[in-house]
């Protein structure tokens, strides 16, 4: 069995490891964007809307993917350490709680993937109809 140790260190490494890079990383993203979306905004608004989709739904992706394996590791330890204290009864909305917590990641990442399929499946209708449109005005 391991020994779960909640300590003030712990949470600065998983602050500095995990969610101040995130949130660096959602910071570069969304100012990205914009940058990207003012340059190209005289240009084809389906094509611009696309990328954005398709690179928000993968930061989307990633981050739910890790935000979930965080989840489930936190989960994981906290009803190990209730259940190694027998203190199930003390702490029973605790303990299930935290056994259902990683639903709440696993909902937004399977989201986040449907987001993703979608957008490509409508990048993919709005090529045949430019295709179309295409051979409609050389006729």
């Amino acid at each position: 069995m391991t020994q779960t140790v909640y300590s003030e260190e712990n949470m600065r490494v998983l602050l500095f490891y995990v969610i101040i890079p995130l949130l660096v990383i959602l910071v570069l993203f969304f100012i990205g964007t914009k940058i990207y979306e003012h340059r190209n905004k005289d240009k084809d608004l389906n094509q611009t809307n696309y990328v954005i989709n398709y690179w928000s739904n993968v930061m989307g992706i990633i981050f739910t993917a890790i935000l979930l394996s965080v989840s489930i590791g936190f989960s994981l330890a906290f009803t190990e350490n209730v259940r190694a204290l027998n203190a199930i009864e003390e702490n029973i909305f605790f303990y299930y709680f935290f056994m259902v917590f990683p639903v709440f990641p696993l909902f937004f990442l399977i989201f986040y993937i449907v987001k993703f399929i979608n957008n490509i499946r409508r990048k993919v209708k709005l090529d045949k109809e430019e295709i179309e449109n295409i051979e409609s005005e050389d006729a």
